[in-house]
């Protein structure tokens, strides 16, 4: 017996491509699918979508969910991958700023992409500039800012980064490295 347990209400999918082909419309939502819904119905795989493990009892050899369901094991796989590290700074709430992680986050940011508009983007690691290219590449006005020195600081040497960033900034991305950002400000949503 195989049961995944998942917080998001969708059954397992790709994260490399939502900054990159999801985000700029040329994949579908069942094209980053792991595996297609009758995939996990044939092997009698039970999906428990939209909740959380609360806690795991490993004497137990059990897990409980949020809504009070325990589960027994006899094989436990955690495979929480990551989360954005949330920016603690005034205005990080406010509407119109995005996190980009799952499905939801992608078509959110999805619906405010358009030609001209301007975009900031905080993080210059792989995923942010993977989405600074993709919303340059659909015509938005597009500002990187990053802490570090340099692009992919933590995973890139000088070369390789100078490289990248000679590569963004001929796209005609505004790229800022060593900035700190002490809020963002706006009347309803965030406007600078």
């Amino acid at each position: 017996e195989i049961v995944i347990v998942g917080e998001e209400r969708r059954a397992p999918y790709q994260r490399p491509p939502l900054s990159k082909n999801y985000l700029a419309g040329q994949m579908a939502a069942e094209q980053v699918m792991l595996k297609p819904e009758k995939f996990y119905a044939e092997r009698t795989i039970e999906l428990k979508l939209g909740t959380r493990v609360a806690t795991i009892d490993r004497a137990a050899m059990a897990v409980r969910l949020e809504s009070g369901e325990s589960l027994a094991y006899s094989k436990l796989l955690l495979a929480t991958g990551s989360r954005p590290r949330k920016l603690a700074i005034p205005g990080a709430d406010l509407p119109g700023m995005h996190y980009l992680r799952t499905l939801a986050d992608v078509d959110a940011i999805r619906a405010e992409m358009a030609s001209g508009k301007r975009a900031v983007v905080i993080g210059a690691g792989y995923i942010g500039l993977e989405a600074a290219a993709v919303a340059a590449g659909a015509g938005m006005n597009v500002c990187v800012l990053e802490a570090a020195e340099r692009v992919l600081g933590r995973v890139s040497g000088p070369l390789v980064a100078d490289f990248i960033a000679d590569a963004h900034r001929t796209q005609g991305v505004d790229l800022r490295c060593g900035v700190r950002i002490e809020a963002l400000e706006g009347s309803g949503r965030v406007q600078s």
